[in-house]
């Protein structure tokens, strides 16, 4: 049968099925090709947070070859195919938390982290995440090894509004949060309050015009707090009430 395109809608079938499937070989092979470098992205990026949140330098100032090096001799837990969820469990069920463990001194890559033995810990850092003003908000907080006080916080990805929610990943919010206090507050508060109007060891500045954003944070900050300590006290980690 000829296929006559003026004709014959057999034609306009075959013609589209051929072109779709060269424009999705094409995509997928660009896929591929591109799969590597993607990832190597998305693993320095998480390199570069962990820098910043343990307070191990200023990725800005280092290649990448040094982050690397430093994430590799001074951080353990980092899962290689999955950087967003480490391989350190404490705690169980629905209180269970995945750590990552760094070291003040440079230890030999690889070797599996004696939680109990805290004599060369730094600090611990847990993911922390939770629904934004828009969207979900993912990032990291560290706090020492006694679980009293906090090292830092970074805000990995976000979809905030640029000028106004997105300002929590800028330094200016960001550096309230070394030094807080987060043993177990009395009842009925907070381990982390940010507001506008706040004051003492706990207390964040909410960013003005971001209510939103701020209250969402310090929710879910508040929540993976609790989920961290109950599930570090049940480690050994910390003991409630001892600090």
């Amino acid at each position: 049968m000829r296929l006559d395109p003026n004709k014959n809608p057999a034609y306009v079938i075959l013609f589209t099925a051929l072109v779709s499937g060269l424009f999705t070989a094409g995509i997928m092979a660009l896929h591929v090709a591109t799969e590597p470098v993607v990832r190597a992205n998305e693993r320095l990026l998480t390199e570069k947070a962990l820098v910043r949140v343990f307070a191990l330098g200023d990725p800005s100032n280092m290649t990448a070859e040094r982050i690397a090096e430093t994430i590799r001799t001074r951080v353990a837990g980092l899962d290689p195919d999955r950087p967003d969820e480490p391989l350190i469990e404490i705690g169980s069920g629905d209180r269970k938390v995945r750590l990552l463990v760094a070291y003040k001194e440079p230890v030999a890559p690889g070797v599996k982290p004696d939680l109990k033995n805290k004599d060369n810990v730094l600090a611990y850092a847990f993911p922390i995440r939770g629904v934004g003003f828009w969207a979900m908000i993912n990032g990291w907080l560290a706090v020492t090894p006694d679980g009293t006080k906090t090292v830092g916080v970074v805000f990995t990805d976000h979809q905030e509004t640029p000028g106004l929610g997105g300002r929590i990943t800028e330094s200016e919010f960001r550096d309230q949060f070394r030094g807080k206090n987060v043993t177990a507050p009395p009842p009925g508060e907070k381990f982390i309050d940010i507001s506008r109007t706040g004051e003492g060891d706990r207390h964040v500045d909410a960013i003005t015009g971001a209510t939103g954003t701020s209250t969402a944070v310090e929710k879910f900050i508040n929540a993976d707090l609790m989920r961290f300590r109950a599930a570090a006290t049940k480690a050994g980690l910390i003991q409630e009430g001892k600090e």
